[in-house]
């Protein structure tokens, strides 16, 4: 009797991934990121982009390599909000007048109320991860942070890049 074999993938979680909440645009999170934790993050040349039901979508994606380390940083954005103008010719008055329609996708939709992500990839302790969580929540803008197992999430395979 020939035994069939079946092939399965489970993705590998090597990272930390730290929840963020704050009511700062990315570029300005980044700015502050840096400055607690001494880092260089920048934004790269090509933003994380996902296919959801043939829609494009951009979450922003900043990194750095601490090569002394052997770490990399990503913040990503969660959140990707996509505003549609339509016009309309239904009453002559007002002809072409534009209609908004705003679109909002989650990079992660298990955690919708999360803005960003910070995703650490290399070996950290508990303490360090504790000491980098306290430093960005001293930023004044941040609400709060925290961490999260990746192996919990849904969509952790989005984090894979």
């Amino acid at each position: 009797m020939l035994k069939l074999h079946t092939l399965s993938f489970e993705p590998e979680h090597d990272y930390n991934l730290i929840c963020i909440h704050t009511i700062l645009e990315d570029y300005r999170l980044a700015y502050f990121i840096n400055q607690a934790l001494d880092l260089k993050l920048s934004r790269r040349d090509e933003d994380l982009d996902l296919d959801f039901n043939n829609n494009k979508e951009h979450f922003s994606l900043y990194e750095y390599n601490d090569p002394s380390l052997f770490l990399t940083y990503n913040l990503l954005a969660n959140k990707y909000t996509l505003v549609e103008y339509k016009t309309s010719n239904n009453n002559a008055l007002f002809y072409n007048i534009l209609l908004s329609e705003t679109k909002i996708s989650y990079l992660i939709s298990d955690k919708k109320k999360v803005d960003f992500f910070l995703k650490i990839t290399g070996d950290l302790s508990l303490t360090q991860i504790n000491n980098i969580t306290e430093c960005i929540n001293s930023i004044q803008q941040v609400i709060t942070v925290y961490t999260t197992n990746p192996k919990l999430l849904k969509q952790n395979t989005h984090l894979i890049f």
